[in-house]
């Protein structure tokens, strides 16, 4: 268990460092195009970013497997083989360069996008995801640089094609590019199919409200909706981190055979992660509407509060879906994850005409409450996830919807939840105190 211990600890840090950057780009590009360029500039930027990130997801088709079996060879000691895997992986995303005369910057963020993708899966794969920690620090950079310049899309150019440029050199220095195996690729193919509707549909849900929005609506309605989803999103950096960090676990312990391990990690990070967004959305309902008017020069309205218990419902379902796509149950989580799409999607067609960015948030929520019934069902029967961690969650929701009588009584309203919560609070200190201290 020193190991796996060490390697929980090692990826949370350097997600810590690579997410929380990549996720408060979305947040500092949106503030600073909304004050230079105004809100329809916002929501047709977001837009086209949006479309890009989700065509990524063709073309990063090997990613989710190449870390995944990556991370099963390096467990089983079949480290040579993890080089076969590669080559076939990041020259896909380069076919999304044939976008180029339709439109070159959606051609070069897509394919960028997925390059990064790729990469992260990768070293993640094979425990070096310090490694990606230090590509995205370099490429930051080149971000902050872009935010300076008259182009709206130079910060997520040079951000995404400096982590390019570092990925392939770190392969070729790193001799990575090994020659394909039939058997891997198809190895490769035969996992993807089957995870690649569920990653579609999950980012989907996250790219999709912002160029629905405009389809739907209209380019101030999708720059609410940026405004709004880069702020909201923001919370979760936090189940990003743990995901990255214990997706390659679970995929490790199940090809040692270990299934307890999987089912009590996936049930104490639901619980901790559930406790932690709860708390921190009643804070952001309490003071987060007027922070963002100054930051964005507009106010955002009560789409602002939809939105985090959107993300909240999200976040709370996030460990137990990847336990079953990191598994031998990817074909359910890609099942459910579509089911939630579809079900965002079509009320989209029906709500954002009528309630603009308040629609797209209430067919978010619709869609992520569906993923977390299909989630808590097949967790149960497939992996014995008891069904009770979610219990925090709906508690909190309960408590939260207060905030649409008045954003008074959300103060009395989070002091309950914390009364309530007052074993979780022991249970994760005591978590969290094993670690504090070996450091020490």
């Amino acid at each position: 268990m020193e190991y796996e211990k060490r390697l929980l600890l090692k990826h949370s840090l350097a997600s810590v460092i690579a997410l929380g950057i990549t996720g408060i780009t979305r947040f500092l590009y949106s503030a600073v195009v909304s004050r230079r360029f105004g809100v329809e500039e916002l929501g047709l930027a977001n837009a086209l970013i949006s479309k890009a990130f989700f065509i990524a997801i063709p073309l990063s088709f090997f990613a989710v497997a190449l870390g995944k079996y990556a991370s099963e060879f390096l467990g089983s000691g079949r480290e040579k083989e993890i080089r076969s895997l590669a080559l076939p992986s990041f020259l896909l995303p380069l076919a999304g360069l044939v976008l180029l005369p339709y439109s070159p910057y959606l051609a070069l963020l897509s394919t960028f996008r997925a390059v990064q993708l790729t990469l992260r899966s990768f070293l993640y794969g094979i425990h070096r995801g310090e490694h990606y920690a230090y590509a995205i620090l370099v490429a930051f950079v080149g971000f902050i640089i872009g935010l300076f310049l008259p182009d709206l899309f130079a910060p997520y150019l040079l951000f995404l094609g400096t982590v390019t440029v570092m990925a392939f050199g770190y392969l070729l220095r790193f001799g990575y590019f090994g020659k394909p195996d039939l058997d891997h690729l198809l190895l490769l193919a035969s996992y993807s199919a089957y995870s690649f509707l569920g990653t579609l549909s999950g980012i989907f849900l996250i790219q999709g409200p912002y160029f629905m929005a405009e389809i739907l609506g209209n380019a101030e309605v999708a720059g609410v909706v940026s405004a709004v989803l880069s702020t909201a999103f923001l919370l979760t950096y936090l189940p990003q981190v743990l995901q990255s960090a214990i997706m390659p676990l679970f995929s490790y312990k199940h090809g040692e055979g270990d299934e307890s391990y999987i089912k009590e990690l996936a049930e104490k990070t639901t619980v901790f992660l559930s406790f932690v967004t709860v708390s921190a959305v009643f804070i952001l309902m309490i003071v987060g509407r007027r922070l963002l008017e100054l930051v964005f020069n507009f106010d955002v309205g009560t789409s602002f509060y939809i939105a985090l218990m959107a993300v909240e419902v999200y976040i709370a379902y996030n460990p137990s879906i990847v336990a079953l796509n990191s598994t031998a149950y990817v074909k359910t989580g890609t099942v459910v994850s579509t089911l939630g799409a579809l079900v965002a999607l079509a009320s989209w067609y029906v709500l954002i005409p009528k309630m603009g960015a308040e629609g797209v948030m209430v067919g978010l929520l619709l869609g992520y409450g569906t993923i977390l019934v299909g989630t808590a069902i097949n967790a149960s029967r497939l992996l014995n996830v008891s069904p009770r961690v979610y219990v925090h969650l709906a508690i909190g929701l309960l408590l939260q919807t207060s905030v649409f009588v008045s954003s008074y009584a959300l103060i009395p309203s989070f002091v309950a939840f914390l009364a309530y919560e007052r074993k979780t609070i022991k249970e994760i200190v005591g978590l969290i105190r094993p670690f504090r201290d070996r450091e020490s």
